[in-house]
């Protein structure tokens, strides 16, 4: 039967954009690995001549003169983390509401298969189809590194990933489960998106004015990145708080998809 596995049909469905998107990711971890000893040196040169204020937001010129403080401000914190929100929030949306929109989503409930097992199955499709692109970025750092003979901390790299893997899992379930709830397309990607982009502000602007520094604990950011998980590890209440965002997101998603009236 064409929809018995759901799982597999969902992965098989979205190959391409996986590898698109993973092959990206590659190129990035590995262009900026390329360019660190080139780059690293002029830049902290640069923040030592910035004001202080900058420099909070930046970071020091010592740390940014590492490949682990390096590699923190440029892939992980802007490139590699955009993509990464572009790729979980679709992949979030067109889990359900896209399928209920584009009415593929009746023809599969019309087989002998529950809600509850679809829902399961597209999350680990979500799950599972995360975990590529961000593996291709820190295989590019590595490659990069190799190239240019220096080392990266492989406990750091692993740690700033899983960090990564669990960034997207926060935004990708958040927008499964909005659609989900709502069968709205525009709600399951605007949501995430607002939370995405209104965190990023956030993490932008603490760094500079002092009396916004409780704010950082509404960004996702911060939960993200905020204690440098590539220099000093994973901070485990911030990876649980990510779980957290997550889990409920699934929960939620779950409870009014088997409640909701989709005739």
């Amino acid at each position: 039967m064409m929809y018995s596995n759901i799982l597999l049909k969902t992965l098989r469905d979205g190959q391409r954009s996986t590898f698109f998107f993973s092959a990206g990711q590659l190129a990035i971890g590995l262009l900026l690995a390329l360019l660190f000893p080139d780059v690293a040196s002029s830049f902290a040169g640069m923040i030592e001549d910035l004001p202080e204020f900058f420099q909070a937001f930046i970071g020091s010129a010592a740390e940014f003169a590492t490949p682990e403080g390096f590699l923190t401000a440029d892939p992980y914190s802007a490139i590699a983390l955009v993509i990464m929100f572009a790729f979980s929030i679709n992949r979030g949306m067109g889990a359900i509401a896209a399928e209920e929109r584009n009415h593929t989503l009746d023809q599969l409930l019309g087989n002998p298969i529950s809600r509850t097992d679809v829902y399961l199955q597209k999350s680990l499709a979500l799950i599972v189809d995360c975990i590529l692109p961000v593996a291709a970025v820190a295989v590019g750092i590595l490659i990069g590194a190799l190239i240019m003979d220096y080392s990266v901390s492989i406990s750091g790299l692993l740690q700033m990933s899983l960090s990564l893997l669990l960034i997207s899992y926060a935004t990708g379930f958040l927008a499964l489960g909005i659609g989900a709830a709502t069968g709205s397309k525009t709600l399951a990607m605007g949501i995430p998106a607002a939370v995405a982009v209104i965190g990023y502000l956030i993490h932008i602007l603490v760094p500079l004015v002092d009396t916004l520094d409780d704010l950082k604990y509404i960004s996702i950011l911060h939960y993200y990145i905020g204690d440098k998980p590539f220099i000093n590890g994973l901070t485990p209440w911030h990876s649980g708080v990510l779980l957290a965002i997550a889990a409920i997101s699934f929960i939620f998603g779950l409870y009014r998809f088997n409640n909701r009236d989709l005739a």
